[in-house]
């Protein structure tokens, strides 16, 4: 598992380097990660975020953003690599939906790779600054009983 995700993150970066980037931005902010076990309830955990993402822009209107993110809560130190497609509805508002790889950096026996489906909501502040919010919903892990789904809210800064 640990052999897939790198090759993963390193085509996802030679794939990445190979269009036009329009900018870096720094994120942070706090996420909520609950737990559903499979009829036996959910436990959620509060904690933090932080990273980067490179904003590239397509032929059309959507621009496509990948972020590299570390998760921190109690129980679960996690890596997030969202590669989300923003659809703006005007120069203030987007739309988000892409999918989001997480990999548990805590030691686990299984489930260490998971593979989310994420969307949500973009609004920028002024040239720099930003706001966002996402949820992602587990599409594949190796956990037997039960998954995870994240609850993203930050604020971000884009360096010209």
């Amino acid at each position: 598992m640990k052999k897939l995700f790198i090759v993963t993150v390193f085509i996802m970066g030679i794939t990445l380097a190979s269009y036009g980037q329009e900018g870096f931005a720094a994120k942070a902010g706090i996420n909520n990660v609950t737990f559903d076990f499979d009829g036996f309830g959910s436990e959620s955990e509060l904690g933090f975020y932080l990273g980067g993402s490179y904003t590239f822009e397509t032929s059309g209107v959507i621009q496509i953003e990948p972020s590299l993110l570390v998760s921190i809560v109690d129980d679960l130190t996690s890596l997030y690599i969202p590669v989300m497609a923003k659809y703006p509805l005007s120069e203030q508002f987007n739309l988000q939906a892409g999918p989001q790889i997480n990999y548990l950096l805590e030691d686990v026996d299984e489930g260490a790779f998971g593979l989310d489906l994420g969307f949500g909501a973009g609004f920028n502040i002024d040239d720099n600054w930003f706001v966002e919010a996402r949820y992602a919903f587990e599409l594949i892990r190796d956990l037997e009983n039960g998954n995870i789904n994240t609850l993203t809210a930050g604020v971000g800064y884009r360096f010209d």
